[in-house]
């Protein structure tokens, strides 16, 4: 079953039993998705509303881009668990023979690269609502203002999420290019996500 057609406590018991599936990656994207629930509902709190007319059209962008990420996010949950289970395959493949060793080989580093570019993509996603979230708490009804914080909670909870699972994998990865690469990028998303939560909380 998709995580999307889990009732909330089916999503949570399962993340509790013994399978590393569903794991951090997938709470990450779950998190991330009712932080941009939050920050919907308060621009959906604030258009109409008598005193914040001069913010209607920014209101309504904030309503559609974190609708249109929030989906995006919550039918990418799955995509960390699919990839987790191509690493446990790769690590279950037979190494008897030199070929089958090196055959192993290559489809691990495969996987695992795939396992570090799904977190990434969350990352990035985040990063992308996280201006959403600053617009909210600047510009939105300030009898929402702490569900616009609980917003940039949870998307700072989620990137740290999404972080961890993509330097795990790369601790396993041989290709020095890759993993140069994937951590400069990363240190690009986390500055820019580091300084939007820094403004949100001055807010």
């Amino acid at each position: 079953m998709k995580i999307s057609d889990m009732t909330v406590k089916e999503f949570i018991d399962d993340v509790a039993s013994k399978s590393p599936t569903p794991g951090g990656g997938a709470v990450g994207a779950a998190v991330a998705a009712l932080g941009a629930a939050l920050i919907q509902m308060v621009a959906n709190l604030t258009i109409g509303k008598k005193g914040y007319e001069e913010y209607e059209a920014e209101m309504e962008r904030i309503v559609a881009e974190a609708d249109y990420r929030r989906k995006k996010i919550l039918d990418s949950a799955d995509d960390d668990i699919v990839a987790f289970n191509e690493v446990m395959k790769a690590l279950k493949l037979p190494k008897s023979t030199p070929q089958e060793k090196e055959e192993r080989k290559e489809k691990l580093q495969e996987s695992l690269k795939k396992a570090c570019e799904v977190p990434y993509e969350l990352a990035r996603e985040i990063s992308k609502l996280c201006p959403l979230a600053e617009s909210a708490m600047k510009f939105g009804n300030k009898n929402a203002h702490s569900d616009a914080e609980s917003a940039v909670a949870l998307l700072e909870a989620a990137f740290t999420c999404a972080l961890a699972n993509v330097e795990i994998n790369l601790q396993s990865i041989k290709d020095e290019e890759f993993v140069s690469s994937m951590r400069e990028a990363v240190s690009e998303l986390k500055g820019k996500v580091d300084n939007c939560i820094i403004n949100c909380k001055k807010m």
